[in-house]
């Protein structure tokens, strides 16, 4: 009898051992400010309001708002950003984002495509961050990242930097690149 309930509590405790995980999460989706988000909205959309630019409408799978933190959660989206004649400037994705919601800076993270329409050019990273101030997207240092200009340009590196308002986009090591001079 007492070998039985030897047996069953060490069988308990490798269960128990071996049922929890200590792999780190994604670093975005750990610094959640609170256990439960003020508000928190599926299949929603978001409006991240530009100052002297139409707004980006961001639809999203799940929303949460963290009201004092200043801060927006978002996983699983797609985003477009129309001009004054609703023509379509900009249009994307990414697996998750965290909005300051103070400043507008974005950080997208497990996947991140921006497309820009008028100027034919588009960037894909696995990171990537917009700082709504300086109107840039900055890509990790270690991070790849890939940009296409009119369909037959490619740029790939890391260290990314880009200016979006003017198409200039600067890497601090180039991992490979192929330019057509028309």
């Amino acid at each position: 009898m007492k070998f039985s309930r030897l047996l069953l509590l060490i069988l308990t405790s490798l269960f128990l051992v071996t049922a929890c995980s200590f792999a780190p999460e994604n670093d975005l989706l750990s610094e959640r400010p609170a256990d439960f988000p003020d508000m928190r909205l599926e299949k929603s959309r978001y409006l991240l309001g530009l100052e002297g630019l139409e707004p980006i409408q961001i639809n999203a799978e799940t929303i949460e708002l963290y009201r004092k933190a200043q801060k927006a959660f978002i996983t699983d989206a797609v985003f477009t950003q129309n001009d004054s004649n609703q023509q379509m400037v900009f249009s994307g994705n990414f697996g998750f984002a965290v909005i300051d919601t103070a400043t507008n800076n974005l950080s997208m993270d497990g996947g991140a495509r921006i497309e820009n329409h008028q100027d034919r050019f588009t960037i894909v990273a696995d990171q990537l961050t917009w700082d709504n101030q300086e109107r840039t997207v900055t890509g990790e240092p270690d991070t790849l990242v890939k940009v296409t200009i009119r369909e037959h340009d490619i740029l790939e590196g890391t260290g990314f930097s880009g200016d979006l308002s003017t198409a200039t986009f600067e890497f601090l090591q180039m991992k490979r690149g192929r330019l057509n001079y028309e």
